[in-house]
């Protein structure tokens, strides 16, 4: 990969762009799973879906191996890479609710406990996990069992849309 599309994608990024040689580069390619211990070759922490195209496009565009990490709390570490793309959205942290319709729109790095906090003064919850790091995408991603699930379902059941970035960079 050469230098000059490195040095564009930090330009072209609102959020941050972290390479090996950052300062905190090793604190934000860290995992939940303290055990796995991959080095990308970069990290791009959007600030919004327009930073995750963007990411997408230059992965694409590089043939870069991609990996998303929205929470961070997968076991495995399928949310980091060695050698390829970090596409970081921890920093996408937005929740609106809306206590008349009783929904709630949550950016995807977004954790349980983020998404409890601002429900809870409305009365209202949504049927997650039990783990308050857990990131909200990965959890709705893989179905999300949690102490609501026998009354309200898993937390995919209750998931009214979503906004997805395809491998082509378009959004759907």
């Amino acid at each position: 990969m050469q230098h000059k599309a490195v040095v564009q994608l930090e330009q072209d990024l609102r959020g941050r762009l972290i390479q090996r040689a950052d300062f905190d580069y090793d604190e934000a390619r860290k995992l939940y799973n303290g055990m796995i211990d991959k080095q990308p070759l970069v990290i791009a922490r959007c600030a919004d879906i327009a930073d995750v195209v963007t990411a997408v496009n230059f992965g694409r565009e590089n043939d870069l191996r991609v990996a998303i990490r929205g929470g961070g709390h997968n076991g495995p570490g399928l949310g980091s890479v060695d050698d390829g793309l970090v596409i970081d959205l921890s920093a996408m942290k937005g929740v609106r609710v809306d206590p008349v319709a009783r929904t709630v729109r949550v950016e995807a790095g977004c954790t349980s406990g983020d998404v409890d906090h601002a429900t809870h003064p409305y009365g209202l919850a949504v049927p997650f996990g039990i783990v308050s790091t857990t990131g909200v995408a990965g959890l709705t991603l893989g179905g999300g069992i949690g102490y609501l699930s026998r009354k309200h379902g898993l937390t995919i059941d209750n998931l009214i849309e979503a906004d997805v970035v395809l491998a082509s960079g378009e959004i759907v």
